[in-house]
């Protein structure tokens, strides 16, 4: 998450040319053929149209891989998204969504809870798809029970 990547055209689907893509979400895995290859969505760098965000599948081996824990660029944190399949946050490695992701839903959606929970019931709706052995319950309270406000 916030590493930019270069591809070659040949080591990836959805576009010609090299590809310079700033990524913002790392997808599901997929077995082919001719190896493993990752979608990924981003932020297109370096077109003649300025930066656009988009889709792609890329394959695997022609990533560079940085060790876990190391930050995309020195002193600029790691966004508070998810990875997935495992769906712990790329910035602080708890379960997404994490309490600095779940404070920032709070505040962005306030005025609009009914927003808020249709956007965490999409992702609650793909992650159960990458977390089969965990229960709806588990599920809910990890997606959506934190979002009701509290009775005192």
């Amino acid at each position: 998450m916030g590493d930019v990547i270069t591809v070659a055209e040949q080591h990836y689907c959805y576009g010609l040319g090299r590809l310079v893509l700033r990524v913002i979400e790392v997808g599901r895995r997929e077995r082919h053929s001719d190896g493993i290859w990752l979608h990924l969505r981003g932020i297109e760098l370096g077109t003649p149209g300025g930066p656009r965000q988009r889709r792609v599948l890329v394959r695997l081996a022609a990533l560079h891989v940085r060790p876990a824990g190391r930050a995309a660029e020195p002193g600029i944190p790691k966004p508070h998204v998810p990875i997935r399949p495992t769906w712990n946050c790329a910035g602080c490695g708890q379960e997404w969504p994490c309490p600095n992701r779940r404070r920032r839903l709070l505040i962005e959606y306030a005025h609009d809870r009914l927003s808020l929970t249709f956007h965490l019931g999409l992702h609650l709706a793909e992650a159960a798809v990458d977390l089969p052995d965990l229960s709806a319950k588990r599920l809910h309270a990890r997606f959506l029970g934190w979002t009701r406000p509290r009775r005192s």
